[in-house]
């Protein structure tokens, strides 16, 4: 049950061998041939390198390095060893005293003077008022590196909402502040979140009014990047022209790209140079090599650097149990037993029927576990979700020609009603297989309003995900948006894909669009910087070979199960059996990076 992207091909492998060994002839190509393939793969599913021990021979080569019992591709090594450099560095900073001794009068003056407030059960809340988010805001301010990390509902933006506006009231100036995020997505819901924390002032003042117009991007167009040359407009040569940057969903950021990122940062010397970055640390590690977040929060965990949210403000109401599990998920020793025990809400004899059945009423939200009988079940739970969650919103599409803001609402809320979370990518109980099949359903219950382009049908109303960053078009791996019945210029209806990017309503034609896959079913890995209302977590079939399980533990990790679950903002549906659901429980993904500080 290992995906076919984590298979490294041999015909590679044996044609670096055979270059390395040009160089290098007295090392035996058998031996390089191995080390290669053990590397290769090492890095394809995450790791930096591999532990010494696991290779027969030691050598010499200029091709490799190791360090600490870890051996890396030399080039591997030297970018891990500058990324925690740049750390290092980032650590030894502090701010200017003078900022220092205004600190206290500006936490004063935006909770106190000019606060963000809220009525909650008849009680006024002010946001970082107190308790601990107030003492990771203090913890900010008094770092010019600061590392933020908590769970979903801790309050990580809010956080950084009241940071950016202690910031501007400090001197610093919007326009040299700079936000961004791994995807799309991630991105378009920090703005979305900054924007919705400092409308509760409703005397929105100049100074909060400049925050709301910041603009955010993905770290690659943040950086500039250049898909044709492989490169970036800013790096070490040419610096960022910003005094703040923040990144959020930082679990999502692999080494290369962090290492990219240190290198565009503005001199560090300068006295209002701030570097941000949050996200969190118990979700899944970056698609490509590294775990820079929990790799930095294990090194930092008590430094002044760094704060840690934990009380978690969504633990109330029907979705508690959600957010119950999710702590479940991460508590050491944790089991099938213990997941289910820990949830005081939790059913676990609800019938797939009954679950499929409810698309809306609000008394249904919660954390739902379900033992299912796949492959029989599949095919009729795909049958209800079409019926009950997809078909109702096809009936209420909104109209592109018309009213923009109902358009904008459809992509930013309407569009992330629900989405089916898969482990796998390929197979029938895969993202890909699970799309296919929807699709087929759809058609085959009569939905005709249908176009084929290629191997791909479209229709209105199919989400879509882009997987392939297009910088000339601005859009990005992970950036989501919706086929719809447009009019062109003639008048002639004609179906477009329109996302929302960087704020704005974009349409493009179906035949010019970057790599794409439909979206009623995506890989968790897929969803991180994303949630919906209600998830449907879909586990294949346990395996019913016991010799099998072993091809199963790369891929079922705690990790994987907690990304999920924290999808959910008022629904999650757990389909799983024991076997594979104890996996997830029991294993936690430990890469292999060696990186220190």
């Amino acid at each position: 049950m290992r995906e076919e992207s984590q298979l490294v091909d041999p015909d590679y492998v044996m044609f670096l061998s055979d270059e390395m060994f040009r160089v290098q002839p007295e090392i035996e190509k058998e031996d390089l041939y191995e080390l290669n393939m053990r590397l290769l793969q090492a890095l394809r599913t995450g790791n930096l390198g591999i532990f010494e021990n696991q290779i027969e021979k030691n050598f010499e080569s200029p091709f490799f390095r190791s360090r600490n019992g870890i051996l890396y591709y030399r080039k591997t090594f030297e970018t891990l060893t500058e990324v925690e450099d740049s750390f290092r560095d980032l650590l030894s900073r502090e701010i200017p005293e003078e900022q220092r001794d205004r600190i206290q009068k500006v936490i004063e003056e935006i909770t106190e003077n000019d606060p963000l407030e809220f009525q909650k059960n008849g009680i006024k809340i002010t946001l970082c008022g107190e308790g601990e988010q107030k003492e990771a805001l203090e913890t900010a301010l008094k770092s010019s590196f600061f590392v933020l990390t908590g769970g979903p509902g801790t309050g990580k933006t809010t956080v950084i909402t009241s940071l950016l506006r202690a910031l501007v009231r400090l001197g610093y100036e919007t326009e040299k502040i700079g936000l961004a995020a791994p995807t799309g997505r991630a991105a378009q819901r920090l703005k979305e979140s900054l924007e919705n924390t400092l409308s509760l002032n409703r005397r929105i003042n100049e100074l909060d009014q400049k925050l709301l117009n910041l603009p955010t991007a993905t770290i690659h167009r943040l950086l500039g990047y250049n898909p044709k040359s492989n490169s970036y407009k800013f790096g070490k040569d040419f610096r960022l022209p910003y005094d703040v940057i923040v990144i959020d969903e930082v679990s999502m950021v692999d080494l290369e790209l962090m290492s990219n990122l240190l290198h565009s940062l503005p001199d560090r010397e300068r006295e209002k140079f701030r570097f941000i970055i949050l996200g969190d640390a118990d979700q899944l590690p970056s698609v490509e090599a590294g775990a820079i977040l929990s790799d930095v929060v294990a090194s930092i965990s008590s430094s002044s650097n760094f704060f840690r949210l934990s009380k978690s403000h969504r633990q109330e109401g029907n979705a508690s149990p959600i957010f119950a599990a999710a702590r479940e998920c991460i508590r050491k020793n944790s089991s099938v037993d213990s997941l289910l025990k820990s949830i005081f809400a939790v059913r676990t004899d609800i019938s797939l029927n009954e679950i499929i059945d409810s698309a809306s009423p609000e008394n249904e939200a919660g954390f739902y576990r379900i033992q299912s009988d796949f492959p029989k079940d599949r095919t009729r739970f795909l049958e209800k979700y079409v019926e009950n969650w997809i078909r109702p919103r096809l009936a209420k599409l909104p109209d592109p020609n018309k009213e923009s803001i109902k358009l904008i609402e459809y992509i930013a809320k309407d569009l992330n009603h629900s989405r089916i979370l898969t482990i796998l990518r390929q197979g029938d109980y895969g993202s890909e297989g699970i799309n296919r099949d929807i699709n087929q359903i759809l058609i085959k219950k009569g939905y005709k309003k249908t176009v084929i382009i290629g191997n791909r049908t479209y229709f209105p109303g199919l989400p879509i995900m882009i997987t392939k960053n297009d910088r000339t078009r601005g859009m990005f791996n992970g950036d989501t948006g919706v086929i719809l019945d447009a009019k062109t210029i003639t008048g002639d209806p004609e179906l477009r894909a329109i996302f929302l990017l960087d704020g704005m309503i974009r349409d493009f034609a179906l035949d010019t669009l970057p790599s794409h896959e439909p979206a009623f079913a995506i890989t968790v890995h897929k969803s991180q910087g994303s949630e919906y209302d209600n998830i449907f977590i879909l586990y294949p079939p346990d395996p019913e070979k016991p010799e099998s399980k072993n091809l199963t533990s790369e891929l079922f990790r705690t990790e994987i199960l907690y990304t999920a679950l924290t999808r959910a903002k008022r629904r999650a549906v757990l389909l799983a059996g024991d076997e594979l659901l104890g996996l997830s429980l029991s294993k936690r993904s430990e890469r292999v990076t060696g990186f220190r500080l």
